[in-house]
């Protein structure tokens, strides 16, 4: 593992220490908050993933706008899995400037859609939703400072 700040372990442990996941770098059999793969296991799980918008980074300023996505599995109660998705969504849509544990300087962070959206259920019936992110984040880069 390298020494430079990652964005989506520092947006699990601000999350985690709002007390809307369990999230240890690294992984532990408790955490209900995984990075870039979701799990059979637990029911109720959160899993944030950078993907890409195909948007063009400045090559100037040095900062880049990686888009996020939070997902939320919950149980056959679709309640569930909406009402966590819509506080992760509170507790990050606006927020910025702010450095994130792990030492990633977030700009802004802007949900860039009005609620959590439904995603349907699993083959297991247990209901998820999304809440997508436009994030800011300093980048700087041998040409961009």
């Amino acid at each position: 593992m390298d020494d430079e700040p990652d964005l989506l372990d520092g947006l699990a442990r601000y999350l985690a220490e709002r007390g809307l996941v369990t999230y240890t770098p690294g992984g532990d059999l408790t955490d209900d908050c995984f990075l870039e793969h979701m799990p059979p296991e637990p029911d109720e799980a959160v899993v944030l993933t950078v993907y890409d918008d195909r948007s063009e980074p400045d090559s100037l300023l040095p900062y880049d706008e990686p888009r996020v996505q939070v997902r939320v599995r919950g149980t056959a109660d679709p309640r569930v899995s909406r009402r966590r998705c819509r506080a992760i969504r509170s507790a990050l849509h606006g927020l910025g400037p702010v450095v994130l544990p792990g030492g990633t300087e977030l700009i802004l962070s802007v949900c860039i859609q009005g609620d959590a959206a439904s995603m349907g259920v699993d083959e297991t019936q247990r209901h998820e939703h999304v809440a997508n992110f436009r994030m800011e984040v300093v980048s700087p880069t041998a040409h961009r400072s």
